[in-house]
């Protein structure tokens, strides 16, 4: 009975019936276990309704998948999902510095920056501000719309409104750049415009280095120089300038295809296709070096040039040389052209040198040569020297200096020593050409053979045949329009010459080698209308008869020469005295006559045969010793003469 009873509680324990304290299990405990099995058969009922369907939904997604990569049906939306991107990661105001082994330092600044992500050494930026500040505590100063840093290299690369400053003046407009901030190196490969105390400079690409001061600016390059001093401080100078080039206080543009300057050597160098302008002046050269003093781009006042020294001039620098190297071309405004080797031009001094093969020319028609030009702005000079060879139209002029002053319009042609090698003097040469005339188509309306002899053909000439003068100096007023030969003067037309220590030439037209207006080309070419010779003349015909006097005047364009004073006319043993000689070299004849004056009354005759040993007395006509057999060769025509005494 025990044990059922133990049974009986086991059993209703195990089918969570109820019991009471005598352990009789009650009927009513039961309900529970009828909740839970209600809710099982309930979710029995779930699955199987729930089962099938779910297996249908799968198998329609994988059959739609299919179509959709197939291209059939309806596309879903794709699902966005958010990514890490350099929009996401903008700075604002990001300042990025450091230091050089120099001592300098440099910051940079920007509005906002952005890290590329592909890059993560590169940093973009908007809006940028920078400062260069190198050893000597001069600071070059950017601003730019965009750019990128690159802090592993420090180098910033610059895009768009680009503007550099420096502390002397310097100012940069580029539309892209790149500057190695440690180096200080700035350098575009674009258009660029820079403003320096020295001018303004434009190129296509450049290179500032400005630890060591250096400039360089390749493609196009275009400058303006404007020197320290103003052009009218120099008004004076200018106005009467014999300089060629390189005029004090007159700014110079250069077009090239690449310049480098040097700001402590103080040098720039133009190289490639130089055509240097300066008051309407051109010169062209491959090469050119212009020297000064100031600086290009002053320091700043913060730098740590020395204190004691004069602080620097900001208006610019000053230009003390300009050369310029191989075939060396230089244009006026009034088509006065120099060429050469090598030109110099001296700011300082105000003077310039040409050399090798110089060739200066004014028009078509006028040109001097020779090995070296100096011109000396202070004394309005310009000294042509070597193998002189100064030609104007058909006219020639030979010798070894020529010295031209432009304000007298004065020149001096000479042959000294020491020039071309030669230890001794030599002579000058001059060739004029006449204007063509018809053989005594200008004869003399003078009856200038009344009371006088009358001789032959002898000195007959041919009235086209060119001047030819040799001596030892030639001195040219250009303003008188006179040529002064001196010195062992010898003059020959045709077959007919003329010595004298002196001969004056005088023509019509220009013969200087400079004008009085630069903007003006010269006049015509020089043009003979007379010659004066003067001390101890001696005229020789073709035949060998001479005439003497103290002086001659030649008719250029009469084709006659005049001789006065004591005129002795000799052919042979033959001999005639007079105090005046006219020759026609339209016919050769020649008259001799006395003119009684207040020092001579008549001729002094002499019936020596030239030994001095005959004698001699005054007559008051002229008067002649003739030999026979010296009359035969001398063709002579008496007509109304005396004969005082014969041998």
């Amino acid at each position: 009975m025990a044990s059922m009873a133990a049974a009986a509680t086991s059993g209703t324990t195990q089918g969570r019936g109820r019991a009471s304290g005598n352990s009789i299990v009650i009927a009513g405990d039961r309900s529970q276990s009828r909740l839970d099995a209600h809710r099982h058969s309930r979710r029995v009922r779930l699955l199987r309704f729930a089962l099938p369907l779910l297996g249908v939904a799968t198998a329609a997604l994988a059959a739609f998948n299919v179509l959709e990569n197939a291209g059939i049906g309806p596309t879903l939306p794709p699902l966005e999902v958010p990514k890490i991107v350099a929009d996401n990661l903008k700075m604002h105001n990001p300042h990025y510095q450091g230091f050089n082994s120099d001592g300098g330092h440099y910051w940079v600044k920007a509005e906002t920056a952005q890290q590329d992500l592909k890059t993560l050494t590169a940093v973009h930026l908007d809006t940028i501000t920078g400062e260069l500040t190198d050893a000597k505590k001069q600071k070059t100063y950017l601003t730019a719309a965009r750019g990128i840093f690159d802090n592993k290299s420090n180098v910033l690369d610059l895009y768009d409104s680009i503007n550099v400053t420096g502390d002397g003046g310097l100012n940069a407009k580029l539309t892209r750049a790149k500057i190695q901030t440690k180096e200080n190196i700035i350098t575009s490969d674009q258009p660029s415009i820079i403003t320096m105390g020295a001018g303004k400079i434009t190129s296509n690409q450049l290179t500032i280095r400005q630890k060591t001061k250096e400039y360089t600016f390749l493609d196009n390059v275009r400058t303006h120089m404007q020197p320290k001093e103003s052009a009218a401080a120099t008004k004076d100078q200018t106005d009467s300038n014999t300089l060629p080039f390189g005029k004090p206080g007159q700014p110079v543009d250069v077009a090239a295809n690449r310049l480098d300057i040097d700001d402590v050597k103080k040098t720039a160098i133009y190289t490639g296709g130089v055509v240097a302008t300066q008051d309407n002046a051109t010169m062209t050269s491959p090469e050119m070096t212009v020297t000064y003093e100031g600086s290009v781009a002053p320091a700043g006042k913060g730098s740590d040039q020395d204190k004691s020294a004069a602080p620097a001039d900001p208006s610019g620098t000053k230009i003390k040389l300009i050369v310029a190297r191989d075939s060396i071309v230089l244009k006026q405004p009034n088509g006065e052209t120099a060429t050469s080797d090598q030109a110099t031009f001296n700011t300082t001094a105000n003077t310039a040198v040409l050399e090798g093969d110089v060739v200066l020319s004014q028009g078509d028609d006028r040109r001097a040569v020779g090995d070296r030009v100096d011109y000396d702005q202070a004394a309005q000079t310009m000294v042509l020297t070597g193998p002189v060879v100064v030609t104007q139209g058909a006219n020639v002029l030979k010798g070894r200096r020529l010295v031209y002053n432009r304000a007298t319009q004065k020149m001096q042609l000479a042959a000294p020593a020491n020039i071309m090698g030669s230890g001794s003097p030599g002579r000058i040469t001059a060739h004029f050409v006449k204007p063509s005339s018809k053989a005594g188509a200008a004869q003399s309306t003078d009856d200038d053979s009344s009371d006088g002899i009358s001789f032959g053909a002898a000195f007959k000439t041919d009235p086209n045949s060119p001047y030819d003068v040799v001596s030892d100096k030639l001195d040219v007023d250009d303003k008188a329009k006179t040529a002064i030969f001196t010195g062992n003067v010898s003059a020959q037309q045709g077959a007919m010459t003329m010595r004298s220590q002196e001969l004056t030439a005088f023509y019509t037209g220009s013969a200087g080698l400079g004008t009085t207006d630069g903007d003006k080309a010269p006049g015509s070419a020089a043009s003979l209308t007379h010659l004066t010779a003067r001390k101890k003349v001696v005229v020789t015909a073709k035949d060998g008869q001479t005439a003497t006097g103290d002086w001659a005047e030649v008719d250029v364009k009469k084709n006659t020469t005049t001789m006065g004073g004591a005129v002795v006319l000799t052919q042979g043993k033959n001999v005639v005295h007079g105090t005046k000689l006219v020759i026609d070299m339209n016919t050769g004849e020649a008259t001799i006559k006395t003119e009684p004056t207040a020092t001579s009354s008549g001729a002094v005759v002499s019936s020596s045969d030239g030994s001095g040993g005959g004698e001699v007395f005054k007559a008051e006509r002229p008067s002649a010793v003739f030999y026979p057999g010296q009359l035969r060769k001398s063709k002579i025509q008496a007509d109304g003469w005396q004969v005082r005494s014969s041998p």
